[in-house]
């Protein structure tokens, strides 16, 4: 049985990109197939297990590396030239295109979906604003492609033969978008790796791409609001300019770090931070495994991995202000490292194991059957 193995894209590590890492590592795909693969030599190896990636006509397109997210009308048809009519099953990690690739009858598909397009069902216009394109004839040009990206969308759903979510949370966006059921198998967490650091130091924390929907922008205006306050900043992306040019001098930003080093400050962290929309939301359970608490915007998958004022606090309006508060009521709240790693152990990567390697199993057994 052939095994093909589709990700969106690979540009930098994050919640998804670990996802991919278990998936590869559990079925041992023959191939894998990607939009396009802009990531770090190092980073991608440790993803594919040197596997090489099996890239579409965007990768060669001049510039893509930096403008790749504006090549969105060009993913159909991008997606769909992708050839794996040699596979029998095919496992895609969507999040975007993915799930769209062609398939015939007799194969199956899995899709992992992280989230239906978010720009398509329900963030049209943060994207709009975001990108520049929320007034004239920008936006009228972009609601249209937004609009043929839907019924794209749309329509390569019900090629997909199994949706697995990564939460109730996406599970029921899945229903909304596809009219589809879905399993829900969270996320994998290494809880071994993000182990339990009770001496926490003075600062808070957070770790993200720098893009629009991650709200980094109001962390650092929340905390410009409580100059005694200091926040570390991890990451790296298109905004990195724009939010060091915001920040005062309580925040520091720490750049890119490596897995060592995100550990070490999950460890000593007073609170990990957390203001945008979540899917599921890895790190917040990796800064949990810590020993550390969360604070986090209450929408979302945080809403299904943090208990209220026993592993964190919730804030409910993407507003500094909002965050603001926040930060001084968790002040206020005593928290037990032990009982928030407890709660992190639910979530750990060997559950996510046996549970997407049954999901498979179950899946796949009559195609077994059929070929033996």
């Amino acid at each position: 049985m052939k095994v093909a193995f589709v990700h969106d894209w690979f540009t930098m590590p994050g919640g998804a990109e670990k996802v991919a890492t278990e998936i590869i590592d559990l079925i041992q795909p023959h191939a894998v197939f990607s939009l396009f693969n802009f990531m770090d030599d190092e980073s991608l190896r440790h993803i594919t297990q040197n596997r090489s990636i099996k890239t579409s006509f965007l990768q060669k397109i001049p510039f893509a590396s930096k403008h790749y997210r504006h090549l969105a009308p060009l993913y159909p048809r991008a997606i769909s030239k992708l050839d794996l009519s040699g596979f029998d099953v095919i496992i895609s990690s969507s999040w975007m295109a993915a799930k769209g690739v062609q398939k015939h009858p007799s194969q199956i598909h899995i899709c992992y979906c992280h989230t239906p397009m978010r720009f398509a069902w329900g963030l049209e216009s943060t994207y709009l604003e975001k990108y520049g394109y929320d007034k004239g004839l920008k936006r009228v040009f972009a609601r249209f492609l937004i609009k043929r990206l839907k019924k794209w969308d749309s329509k390569t759903a019900p090629t997909v033969d199994y949706f697995i979510s990564n939460s109730e949370f996406v599970k029921q966006r899945i229903r909304y978008a596809y009219g589809r059921r879905a399993n829900v198998i969270y996320p994998p967490v290494n809880t071994e790796k993000f182990a339990l650091h009770t001496n926490k130091s003075d600062y808070y924390f957070t770790a993200s791409r720098f893009v629009d929907y991650k709200n980094i922008d109001l962390i650092v205006s929340a905390f410009n609001r409580l100059p005694g306050k200091r926040l570390l900043v991890a990451g790296k992306g298109p905004l990195e300019k724009q939010l060091k040019k915001l920040a005062l001098p309580n925040i520091e930003f720490l750049g890119w770090l490596t897995d060592e080093q995100l550990v070490y400050y999950m460890q000593r962290s007073k609170a990990f931070i957390n203001a945008s929309i979540e899917d599921f939301g890895i790190a917040g359970l990796e800064a949990q495994s810590t020993g550390t608490p969360v604070i986090a915007l209450g929408i979302g998958g945080y809403f299904e991995t943090v208990i209220e004022d026993e592993t964190g606090i919730f804030f409910h309006r993407e507003h500094p202000e909002a965050l603001a508060d926040a930060i001084i009521r968790f002040e206020r709240t005593e928290f037990d490292a032990h009982r928030i790693r407890e709660n992190a152990l639910r979530f750990d990567n060997t559950v996510f194991r046996e549970a997407f390697l049954n999901f498979f199993l179950d899946k796949t057994f009559s195609l077994e059957h059929e070929m033996a």
